[in-house]
């Protein structure tokens, strides 16, 4: 679900990351859909070389998905192929949570890992040998000395699925599947109407659904790892053998061993890989999903959620999987009593757990199976449920504890007319007042149900409801909003110090470069140095609002 605020977002981040001219490319696809080549030079305007090098790098960092359509020749015309690019505006936005991912990995896997997958997060895509000389040029080692310790780390987050072997560089798609429009402006005068562009931009996201599906290779290749790590190794052949019969066989080998060296030297050298963001919006989830459970029930039930999440992750085919796998209820004992925080946890309190999350007034788990001896997470519900106490306590803050009221009963009773309202929220008074805040803001709406032809406002009957997929989609445009203004305060304040912050530049590089290199006589006045400690304190003030802004992106736009 793309919002307004959501592709300036987009455009922001692109900006800050890579500069103005791969903004401005981004900017085209964004706001206008997939286009090939010559459409991005004619609305962007940028020179060719400058444009090629802007979508490599957006292509590099997975911003940007290229794919070929074959079109059909027009009489005795042979068909031709065209390339056009559209743009992944979610691994856009990924990249402003890149600190999380990261202490993701350092917390499963340790620094080690950390480091890899923070060099793939810098450089978009590399190979295996790319990987091997960074961190030995980062330790100051040879290759090596470090090349044993990067391959075990590298097993180990391709195990762990945090990493990935690159899609196809230009896959093919059908003509019918590259009919985008693309996203509809807003007329002028409704700018304050920000409803859910469904058709168009449903559309565009079914597109770029195909389009990944067919540059995705198959699930063995994704995650397999190089051949010198797979444990291949050539026949071993008797170099002494004369025998004229065994010498078929013994070039055979060779060939193999060959072929196998070869391959192997394509597997590090040349096949590219990338973070693996799916992964962990995976882990993100699970940690949401443990969290809402914590704080509506107990620490107790937390630890069954964790454990059963822990014992079924692997089985999941996409980080918004409504259930997980069934579990019976013997495998949830054991998945539990294997944690450090369930071991001495007795069977009648795990039975007593599971069955609190599975009773109808919570809905956390589902029975499943014959019999119903047989449970499955209902993530889903889970994920609801948190929204539904975000958007409430959005509510609260925003227009006080009786549009609270209003906006939970309507939510819960469906359509009221305003007496009841005011009966049932107890606020006869000025539920009037109080509606038409709610409905200015778009998160409740009201609908007119004419007892004559002529829509007498007197005969008429007004219904109150609350349409939740317009709401998430108002409260995710806020974020993002919110988000966009986070990153161009952020901006404003660098470029406010640049001459300041180029000083400390110009220090730090004199501080690295050692004792052989030139004296520098650059030095801070006590009035910049409280301009450095300002900048450092604001940008870390923006930079933790920025993160748990994301938390709340993540819950109503990836979760």
């Amino acid at each position: 679900m793309a919002t307004a605020y959501g592709r300036r977002l987009c455009c922001d981040l692109i900006q800050t990351h890579f500069g103005e001219f791969v903004q401005k490319v981004v900017k085209c696809l964004v706001y206008r859909g997939p286009l090939a080549l010559a459409d991005i030079a004619r609305f962007s305007e940028l020179n060719p070389s400058t444009l090629k090098s802007s979508l490599l790098v957006l292509v590099q960092h997975s911003c940007v998905q290229a794919y070929k359509v074959e079109h059909e020749g027009v009489g005795s015309a042979p068909p031709r192929v065209s390339t056009s690019y559209v743009p992944l505006c979610d691994n856009i936005l990924h990249r402003m949570r890149f600190p999380k991912f990261l202490l993701a990995v350092r917390e499963d896997l340790g620094e080690e890992a950390e480091s890899l997958v923070e060099g793939l997060l810098e450089h978009g895509r590399l190979t295996l040998e790319q990987i091997t000389q960074r961190t030995a040029a980062k330790a100051g080692k040879t290759e090596a000395e470090v090349v044993k310790g990067v391959k075990e780390t590298f097993a180990k987050l391709v195990a762990a699925r945090f990493i990935e072997r690159c899609p196809a560089a230009e896959p093919s798609l059908q003509p019918k599947d590259s009919n985008v429009e693309p996203p509809k402006k807003v007329p002028r005068g409704a700018a304050k109407a920000r409803g859910p562009i469904l058709s168009a931009q449903d559309t565009v996201s079914e597109v770029v659904q195909r389009i990944l599906k067919a540059a995705a290779p198959d699930e063995t290749d994704r995650f397999r790892l190089p051949i010198s790590m797979a444990g291949m190794s050539a026949p071993i052949v008797d170099n002494e053998t004369t025998d004229p019969s065994s010498l078929p066989q013994k070039r055979k080998f060779e060939a193999l061993k060959m072929d196998s060296k070869t391959a192997a030297a394509v597997d590090e050298k040349e096949v590219l890989w990338r973070v693996n963001f799916e992964q962990f919006l995976r882990k993100l989830r699970h940690q949401t999903c443990v969290d809402m459970v914590r704080t509506r029930l107990d620490a107790g039930a937390a630890i069954i959620l964790s454990a059963m999440l822990q014992a079924t992750g692997n089985q999941e085919t996409s980080a918004r999987q409504h259930h997980s796998v069934p579990l019976s209820m013997d495998a949830i004992t054991q998945a539990v009593r294997s944690t450090p925080d369930g071991q001495h946890m007795t069977l009648e309190r795990i039975r007593g757990l599971v069955a609190q999350l599975a009773s109808d007034g919570v809905g956390f788990l589902a029975k499943a199976g014959e019999g119903g001896n047989s449970y499955a997470i209902n993530m889903h519900n889970i994920i609801e449920a948190r929204q539904r106490n975000e958007v409430e306590g959005i509510v609260l803050q925003r227009f006080g504890r009786e549009c609270c009221r209003i906006y939970r009963l309507l939510a819960i009773k469906g359509q009221l007319e305003q007496k009841q309202i005011g009966e049932r929220a107890m606020a006869p008074k000025n539920v009037k007042e109080l509606l038409y805040r709610l409905l200015k803001e778009q998160y409740v709406q009201v609908q007119e149900i004419a007892k004559t032809s002529e829509h007498i406002a007197s005969k008429s009957i007004y219904l109150w409801k609350v349409n939740y997929r317009a709401v998430l989609y108002r409260v995710l445009d806020d974020l993002y909003h919110a988000a966009t203004n986070l990153c161009l305060r952020h901006a404003h304040e660098i470029q406010k110090e640049q001459e300041v912050l180029g000083l400390v530049d110009q220090l730090d590089a004199t501080r690295d470069a050692g004792d052989g290199a030139q004296v520098s006589h650059v030095t801070l006045t006590s009035a910049q140095q409280d301009q450095v400690k300002r900048i450092s304190r604001i940008t870390k003030i923006l930079d933790a609002s920025l993160l748990k802004l994301d938390d709340a992106i993540l819950l109503f736009h990836d979760f």
